[in-house]
């Protein structure tokens, strides 16, 4: 099992967007985080508008409930500027992450052990590399997930990540996402072209499943349209950077990131 540093705990909190999926989030997402004693104190849920608030909280008395806006990048937007601090320590998560794994010595994977110890790492390694933005590995995968934590140009998952919140000011450039879809490839790209680093803990995962879960994202018939709306968006906007995933079948085009002198991220 992979060793995680005794750290003494930051002062940070989680954030979880969700749209029409209150039995979702209450199955999946909190459960998880239950099951690591993350106290619900810690937690804050934003949903898209009164109707949606007064239902979630009919489901989840004992969780904050903040109204946002409609939309992943109108909301992620909204949590930076108006739900989080300048300077403050979050970490957001989806809404139907179902659990974490951690690669084992033998380059198996395992429950993960601590999740507390794991962002009290994340926190503490962007700090060190003067990053914003750390993350995990993107898939639950043994065999390509490393024991390593790394700070080149790696690609931070949307499902779970942590940020030491950038809000703009007239002194510091902030990360305002122009779309929803590749959200997370162009946080990534945003967060990279900030701070030349972005942190990523290789050996720890989250398990969800994506384009399957009904609600959230899902509710848009433009999906297809919209992602390829974003590939095209990065491909112009960082060409030496980025480039498309040859080796993906599926509807959805997806991306690779370079890592300078033509190599991929991994």
């Amino acid at each position: 099992m992979a060793v995680t540093r005794k750290i003494k705990r930051s002062d940070w909190r989680i954030i979880i967007p969700s749209y029409k999926r209150e039995e979702t989030i209450q199955k999946k997402t909190l459960a998880t985080l239950s099951s690591y004693n993350i106290p619900k104190s810690k937690i804050t849920i934003v949903v898209a508008d009164d109707e949606q608030k007064k239902l979630y909280k009919s489901v989840l008395p004992d969780y904050t409930i903040v109204k946002g806006v409609p939309g992943l990048a109108p909301v992620r937007n909204f949590i930076l500027d108006n739900v989080a601090k300048k300077g403050e320590k979050i970490v957001m998560m989806d809404d139907d992450v179902t659990g974490f794994v951690e690669r084992t010595e033998d380059g198996k994977i395992s429950k993960l052990g601590n999740l507390n110890n794991i962002i009290d790492l994340g926190f503490k390694e962007a700090e060190k590399a003067g990053a914003c933005l750390w993350g995990v590995y993107p898939v639950p995968n043994g065999f390509f997930m490393k024991p390593t934590v790394t700070s080149d140009l790696k690609f931070i998952i949307g499902s779970f990540w942590g940020i030491i919140n950038p809000t703009a000011t007239k002194d510091t450039k902030g990360i305002k996402l122009p779309m929803s879809e590749k959200e997370d490839y162009i946080r990534t790209m945003m967060c990279w072209e900030r701070d030349k680093a972005v942190v990523r803990i290789n050996y720890v995962s989250p398990k969800t499943a994506y384009y399957k879960e009904p609600g959230g994202m899902q509710t848009d018939p433009k999906r297809l349209e919209n992602q390829k709306k974003a590939v095209e968006y990065m491909l112009e906007k960082w060409p030496n950077l980025v480039m498309l995933n040859p080796r993906r079948k599926s509807d959805y085009p997806e991306v690779l990131l370079r890592r300078g002198q033509g190599t991929l991220e991994g």
